[in-house]
């Protein structure tokens, strides 16, 4: 179930956040989904290691890409290991639980839990910095639907 709701996650972004150059998506329930989905990033015939995956997005600092760590619930992970060492592209953490929050800058998180469905697609249209419009918006629904209710951290690497 978990790949078929990265899978429909996946769909929905790609499509919603059509600025970033790339989307990566990084089941982070374990330490193994982490690394296992962070070497599959690597391009062509490079190494497949972790740390290939993060160097090599550190160098795409001229693409926009989006780096989403899904279901990170666990507090006992270091996710800013995964993290790559640059000031380009953008990491989004889903998670459920609030102790997390201490990885993203002040104010860039959200407590989408309790919200309606309005507000959460107008929350998840402005963080996604895209307009108004029937096709993002139902597209926004169909996300929230999916991942409601989470807490998302936006971490600026």
């Amino acid at each position: 179930m978990l790949i078929s709701r990265i899978k429909s996650i996946s769909q929905l972004l790609t499509t919603l956040f059509s600025s970033f150059f790339d989307i990566f998506y990084v089941d982070a329930t374990s330490e193994d989904t982490i690394q296992t989905d962070l070497e599959a990033i690597a391009p062509g015939k490079a190494k497949r290691t972790v740390e290939a995956s993060l160097r090599w997005l550190a160098s795409q600092s001229d693409r926009n890409w989006l780096l989403v760590f899904d279901n990170a619930d666990n507090v006992n992970l270091n996710l800013k290991q995964y993290f790559p060492s640059c000031s380009s592209g953008n990491i989004l953490i889903t998670t459920r639980n609030r102790e997390l929050r201490h990885y993203t800058a002040k104010d860039a998180d959200a407590d989408v839990k309790g919200m309606d469905l309005e507000d959460s697609k107008s929350l998840l249209l402005i963080q996604a910095r895209a307009e108004s419009n029937v096709e993002n918006d139902a597209l926004a629904e169909s996300i929230v639907q999916v991942i409601f209710p989470l807490f998302v951290c936006k971490v600026s690497c």
